[in-house]
């Protein structure tokens, strides 16, 4: 700097070295260039200390967190008893899309690979080596050419990679096959832990396929084992740093929906009410709406999955909306239903008084260690008969008779679990009973279409659903979504404004 400025001048400089080990000086000039120099694919702490803290691999997760992840799978895989030898784990991104030409569609990563890296690059490839006494995890990441940095921006440099991830080792994504074939060179018994009937990425399926199809004779495929079940079992029990991002996506998507409600006089059309929830979603900090809404006014919401959201909003009408949002990769899922005009009708309340009930007494009696979603389900089911019984929308018969025509009215489950993805850990068996840290979604539903002609006529056309996302805990559980109302005078009050 000194050459630069007169001879007499001096140039005080003060200096700091912080976290990350980079130098700092007047107004951080050497962090920045020290950043400039390195080519990172996604935000860090360097590059947005807004976001993420210093050691944050995603927002909220640690590169601690995630080496412990893949830590934990390989013991997972070695209790199985199913080695002998080395192991391979072998998990592809997801790979970017287009809807035409060069227009990509919105990139969202493989939530599996995601949980085991933290990498939200397209077309990267996790392999994991491992025994019983070590493993080493290899990060396959594509380079970009100085063309493709030009439109889409840098990718990860492979050392930054390899520091920023906490993997042993990082190589091209183009070099795959000569991993592959290196490995298959070292080890005479292969394990191989890969989903070969849910193909995720093809490119990597054919590579893999080409591998094993070449294995010579001294060579034998011990072991192919599907990879997605164990790591749905990890998936479903939430860390600490976890359900703290689930508390704030939850929060953020209830907090989105009470405003929706709280706009219902102003706004006239289901994609009103869309853009209302995505609009305050997105400025409370969600990255984007975690699934295709469901805005359904009126008999529209006896389309479960309603997605549309074309037509108008009669005041007659009750709307049903199913949003919830994305918060650095974890997704809240919230059903309101609620009279347009800011007052239920005496058929409306009865249905809604039976829903909000049964929702009620459902979460009331979740116990740890007992209940599961599938008792959970039957719950529902007669509960629902005998309420509807009771109003006299169900004649008075047999409780078996009874319960078949709520699947009916009834047709989905009571809930499913809830995490990185929307319907989360699909693997994991609806039978077993929930332990805390699990994260589920309780929301029963009627749906009494035109053409149930067993339903009195004055309740057909109606449909609604209540759902909140339970967190189950030591006593029992908590609901992450409970700034969002649901009784009817609240729901009425908020609309009306009082």
């Amino acid at each position: 700097f000194k050459c630069f400025l007169p001879k007499k001048s001096v140039l005080k400089v003060k200096t700091t070295i912080f976290e990350d080990n980079t130098i700092g000086t007047n107004g951080r000039l050497m962090k920045y260039m020290s950043t400039h120099q390195k080519k990172y694919g996604q935000p860090t702490p360097l590059t947005h200390p807004h976001l993420l803290k210093f050691d944050e691999v995603n927002v909220g997760i640690t590169r601690q967190e995630f080496v412990l992840r893949r830590e934990k799978l390989v013991e997972k895989i070695l209790k199985c008893g199913k080695i002998t030898g080395r192991g391979l784990i072998i998990l592809p991104s997801a790979r970017k899309k287009y809807m035409v030409d060069h227009i990509p569609y919105f990139f969202r990563q493989d939530t599996d690979f995601r949980y085991l890296t933290g990498c939200l690059q397209p077309q990267s490839i996790l392999a994991i080596e491992f025994t019983e006494s070590y493993h080493n995890s290899y990060l396959l990441l594509r380079e970009n050419t100085a063309y493709e940095e030009k439109w889409e921006g840098p990718r990860f440099g492979f050392s930054e990679a390899k520091e920023f991830f906490g993997v042993n080792e990082v190589l091209s994504a183009n070099s795959f096959d000569e991993f592959l074939s290196k490995y298959g060179k070292e080890n005479s018994k292969l394990n191989l832990w890969y989903d070969f009937m849910e193909v995720r990425d093809q490119e990597t399926h054919d590579i893999l396929l080409e591998f094993i199809s070449s294995l010579g004779v001294a060579q034998s495929l011990h072991n192919i084992n599907p990879l997605r079940e164990t790591l749905h079992e990890m998936r479903s029990l939430k860390t600490r740093s976890e359900i703290d991002l689930m508390r704030k996506t939850c929060q953020i998507g209830a907090q989105s929906l009470k405003k929706t409600i709280q706009s219902s006089k102003n706004l006239n059309t289901e994609l009103d009410y869309l853009a209302t929830i995505d609009y305050h979603s997105r400025l409370a900090g969600a990255n984007y709406l975690a699934y295709p809404p469901v805005v359904a006014a009126g008999n529209n919401a006896n389309t479960i999955h309603y997605i549309s959201a074309c037509d108008t909003a009669r005041s007659c009408d009750m709307m049903l909306m199913d949003a919830g949002c994305e918060y650095h990769g974890y997704s809240s899922d919230i059903t309101r239903t609620w009279p347009v005009s800011g007052e239920f009708n005496d058929n409306q309340k009865i249905l809604y008084d039976i829903v909000l009930e049964c929702q009620e007494n459902l979460i009331k009696s979740i116990t740890p260690w007992e209940t599961s979603i599938t008792s959970l389900y039957k719950q529902m089911l007669k509960q629902l008969a005998r309420s509807l019984q009771v109003a006299g929308i169900i004649k008075d018969i047999d409780e078996e008779s009874a319960v078949r025509l709520v699947h009916l009215y009834c047709p989905h489950n009571v809930g499913h679990h809830l995490g990185m993805d929307v319907h989360d850990c699909a693997t994991v068996n609806k039978h077993i009973p929930l332990v805390p840290g699990n994260i589920i979604t309780v929301e029963p539903g009627l749906y009494l279409r035109h053409n149930h002609d067993r339903v009195p006529p004055e309740f057909r056309g109606l449909g609604l659903r209540i759902e909140d996302d339970i967190l189950i805990t030591d006593s029992g559980c908590e609901v992450l979504t409970s700034e969002c109302p649901k009784s009817r005078n609240e729901l009425q009050n908020l609309i009306n404004g009082s």
